[in-house]
């Protein structure tokens, strides 16, 4: 409990600390889902259920694409796999989500 309770505090105080790159990230992130989606609604008759379609394909793609980024770059430096590779897609299209709901 006490090893649980330090983590929480380390993470906390890095937070705080990191607020501004935190943010401009969320920012960024927000400005490509967007601009994902205004580009792949050209593609699509504008009906509501192709809006929804669309929304959902882009929100599915953007937290894979930047996880793969990430990813492949692991791969090339360390050779193998990079480890938690589809929870930090989870964790991305939860915050992707959430910017989502609170921003527009």
């Amino acid at each position: 409990m006490l090893k649980q309770s330090l983590i929480y505090l380390l993470l906390s105080i890095l937070a705080i600390f990191f607020t501004r790159y935190i943010h401009t990230f969320i920012v960024y992130t927000d400005m490509l889902y967007t601009y994902l989606y205004v580009k792949l609604s050209l593609l699509f008759t504008p009906t509501p259920i192709s809006i929804i379609i669309s929304k959902v394909i882009v929100l599915t793609l953007i937290p894979v694409l930047i996880v793969a980024i990430g990813a492949l770059i692991y791969k090339l430096i360390k050779g193998k796999k990079m480890p938690h590779f589809i929870e930090l897609t989870w964790l991305l299209w939860l915050v992707l989500v959430l910017s989502s709901i609170f921003i527009h």
